[in-house]
This record gives structure tokens, C-alpha cells and sequence, in this order.
């Protein structure tokens, strides 16, 4: 059910339990207490009259009781014969012999207070003989029974402030009613807004108890489903720092040292020269780091422009060509099967994808293994395959590889310079280009790294 539905629905509630509450608060309210006051003032009334048609001469009692009639009651006089109505009919003119007896007899009648109770001071207005009050009057000389009640329209002037409660009553409960509604509905509203606001602060063990299944219940799903993400993304970022900056470090420490021994003196051409090639090296690591960075934040605009036509396989033959020296270095075997293949795409881009994707390779091999290239086209495009026998990956790895700042197990790699940025790079330049790269790896087993693109 929808928040707006449940949110119709609790008013509607809200507003029928309140009417309910009211209804039988003023019913209970008029049979206890008005019930029999409003018996006495009618009693009260009907012997005022008695004793004023008793003063009244014969030619005037009549016009009298159409006085009384007109002025809002209806009269019902009797004398257990005939019968006289004034002010208008009752509904039910049932009564029995023996109340109209007893008042003929002189004993007044209180019906008002005896009528049986009904849902909601029906009572009061049941236009009915017995829900009367009855005194004995004489009239011509002779005794009569006169039984009176006020009619509608003046039964609902007396009403006017019982009414007016049962009003009172109603928006009252109802405004209780909606406080509580509110109050359940913003309640969650206000957990997620302190999750919210602790995780500013990098907090993300606030506890949240929302079961629902209306739109907050969905948003608070997917806010804990954010909330994870982004203490995995902070949790990796964090590692990702401290592993940049410890790659950063080294080489600019290393840099640092040998530029220090190079001022002095007493180094001789050949020191000095080698000082210089190992800085130079430190300083295409850094370079090589920087460039990384620069491509990973450059894809969150997805744009792969300029698209021109890219022959893959002259692109991985001139790659090879260029980490052949890495290969000699691990005493690696290499075997390249190279269909020619051209895609449409950003050379640049797919130049990188190539370059991480080797290097990944030696820099995971153990010395005098192998790496096969197999690089095929079919109708649907073209597939890379590059096979290493180096130390794999566990499952856990596999399934985190592509992710950005991950990085495998510490204890297995700790030897291996890398930034985790390589195969995150590889997996988001290959979905901008429309393909897909798949990981299949066994610990110390090696690893194959699967790369589809679409061909032109």
C-alpha cells in the first residue's frame, strides 16, 4: 500500500473512530444526565399548562392548546375515550391503558426518563406517545389526560449545545488522532534523517528499525543499500589513499636519497650516471601512477570521444613490443596469436586497456612462466584472451577485481608495486566501448583475463 493510500486511509479512520468515540460519548452523556433533567423541565412545562388551561374559561381552552400546539409542542389530551391532538401526530400513538389511567387519576407521567435508551439520544427524539410526559388536566368540567413533548424543531434548538460537543469532540479526537498518524509516519522520516546526518561524519552503525512497505519501507531499503555502498566505497577509498601514498612515497623518498648522494663530490661518473637512471625510473613510476589517476576520474563523464577506427592487433604487437624488456626481465615465456581486427573507439583508451592488461600479467607471473595472447574476431566482434601461470586469485578477488582501489590479498602481493587502479581502469574503458571483460582465476594457478568488444 502507498504512503498516499495508507495516508487516506488512516484520515479516514482517524475521522470514523473519533465520530464513533463522540456518537457514544454524547449518547452515554444524555442517558446519564439529560435524559432525566430533560424529563423534569418537560414535566415542569406540562403542569405550567395544566394550570393554566385549569384558569382558563370553557370558550378559551381550545384556542389555548393551539396556542401550546403552534408554539412548538404537540399535545395529546384524552379522556381515555376521545382523543385531541395539537401541534401535529406522533409517529406511534401506542400507549398503554393503564399510564392513561394513572394519569386521569392524577399521578403524573414520566415516559421522557422511561423510555428505553438508543444509540445516540434516540431517544430524545422518537416522536412516540410514550416518550411523553403525561399530567391531568380538567378541562369543561371534566378530568383529561394531557401528554406533551416538544417537536423536532425545537427538540434540536435545546440540542444545540450537545451538538455543539459532539463537534468539539470530533475535531478534538480527530486532531489527537492525526498527531498520532503524523508521529507514526514521520518517526521513520526522522531515523533516516539522523542516519543521514551521522554519516557526514563517516558513522555507519546507526541502527535503523523501519518494516514497512509503503514508500518510506522502499526508502529506507534503499537508503541501507546506499548506506553499504558507500562504507564499502569510503573503506576502499581510505585504502586507496594510504596505498597511493605509500606508492608516491617510495619513489619520491628514493629520488630524494639519490639526489642527496649525487651532491656530493666524491661520486664517481659511473655512480653518478647510475643515480640517474634509477631516478629517472622512480620518475616514470610517478608519472605512470599520475597518468592512471587522471584516466579513472576522467570516465565519469562516459564520453569515448573522438571515436576513430582502432586496429587492435597492431595496438597489442606495439604494446609487447614496449614491455618486451619486462618480459626478458622475468624470464617469461610469450606466445601471441593475433587475428587482424579493427574496432571503432578511442585509440588512446584502448591503448591503455592493452598496456594494463599485460603488465598486470607479468607483474603477477612467477619468473620463467608463460603468457598467451589469443586475440580472435568473429561476427560479433573480437575477443582478447590473456593467459598468465602467475599467482591467481581467490574467488572473493575475483568478484571485487574490477571494483575501483580494491586490491587482492595483502600477504600474497605485498612484494607487487600496483595501486588497484589497473583492471578498474581495463573494466570501465571496455563497458564505455560497449564490451565486457570477464576474470578466470585458481590461486597459484594463474589467470585469464577475457575482453569482448563490438567490431566496426
Amino acid at each position: 500500500m502507498s504512503l498516499y493510500v495508507k495516508f487516506i486511509w488512516f484520515t479516514f479512520a482517524t475521522m470514523l473512530i473519533s465520530s464513533a468515540i463522540s456518537f457514544f460519548s454524547m449518547n452515554a452523556y444524555y442517558d446519564q444526565y439529560l435524559k432525566e433533567e430533560n424529563n423534569e423541565k418537560n414535566m415542569a412545562i406540562a403542569l405550567s399548562f395544566a394550570a393554566y388551561l385549569d384558569a382558563t374559561a370553557s370558550e378559551d381552552i381550545e384556542e389555548a392548546l393551539d396556542v401550546f400546539g403552534d408554539a412548538g409542542y404537540q399535545l395529546y389530551v384524552t379522556d381515555g375515550m376521545s382523543v385531541k391532538r395539537y401541534g401535529g401526530e406522533f409517529r406511534d400513538e401506542s400507549i398503554d391503558g393503564e399510564d392513561i389511567q394513572q394519569v386521569l387519576d392524577g399521578v403524573p407521567f414520566n415516559g421522557m426518563s422511561d423510555f428505553p435508551r438508543e444509540i445516540f439520544v434516540t431517544g430524545f427524539f422518537a416522536n412516540e406517545l410514550e416518550n411523553t410526559v403525561g399530567v391531568s388536566v380538567e378541562l369543561d368540567g371534566k378530568r383529561q389526560a394531557l401528554f406533551l413533548r416538544p417537536n423536532i424543531g425545537l427538540l434540536f434548538k435545546e440540542l444545540h449545545l450537545l451538538f455543539g460537543g459532539l463537534a468539539v469532540g470530533i475535531v478534538l479526537l480527530s486532531f489527537l488522532g492525526m498527531l498520532l498518524v503524523a508521529r507514526l509516519l514521520i518517526q521513520p522520516i526522522t531515523e533516516l534523517t539522523e542516519a543521514t546526518e551521522k554519516m557526514g561524519t563517516e558513522t555507519f552503525d546507526v541502527p535503523l528499525s523501519i518494516d514497512r512497505t509503503d514508500e518510506i519501507g522502499r526508502l529506507a531499503d534503499q537508503f541501507l543499500m546506499m548506506r553499504s555502498r558507500i562504507e564499502q566505497s569510503t573503506l576502499k577509498r581510505k585504502e586507496f589513499v594510504h596505498n597511493v601514498s605509500h606508492d608516491i612515497q617510495s619513489p619520491l623518498h628514493t629520488i630524494q636519497s639519490y639526489l642527496a648522494l649525487l651532491q656530493k663530490e666524491e661520486v664517481s661518473e659511473k655512480e653518478r650516471a647510475q643515480y640517474f637512471s634509477i631516478i629517472q625510473e622512480e620518475t616514470t613510476r610517478l608519472s605512470l601512477l599520475t597518468n592512471q589517476l587522471l584516466t579513472l576520474s576522467s570516465f565519469d563523464a562516459e564520453a569515448i570521444d573522438p571515436l576513430e577506427t582502432v586496429p587492435v592487433d597492431q595496438q597489442l604487437r606495439e604494446t609487447l613490443l614496449h614491455l618486451r624488456h619486462a618480459f626478458e626481465e622475468k624470464e617469461l615465456g610469450v606466445s601471441a596469436q593475433l587475428s587482424p581486427v579493427n574496432v571503432k573507439g578511442n585509440a588512446v583508451l584502448l591503448q591503455t586497456v592493452w598496456e594494463n592488461v599485460l603488465t598486470n600479467a607479468v607483474k603477477y607471473s612467477e619468473p620463467g612462466g608463460a603468457v598467451d595472447i589469443e586475440l580472435t574476431a568473429s561476427a560479433d566482434g573480437m575477443e582478447l584472451v590473456v593467459r598468465d601461470e602467475g599467482i591467481g586469485m581467490s574467488p572473493e578477488d575475483v568478484q571485487h577485481a574490477f571494483e575501483r582501489f580494491y586490491r587482492a590479498d595483502h600477504a600474497r602481493t605485498r612484494s607487487t608495486k600496483g595501486s588497484g587502479l589497473g583492471l578498474s581502469i581495463v573494466h570501465e574503458i571496455v563497458e564505455l566501448h560497449g564490451g565486457t571483460a570477464e576474470i578466470e582465476s585458481e590461486i597459484d594457478a594463474g589467470t585469464a583475463l577475457r575482453i569482448k568488444l563490438p567490431t566496426m
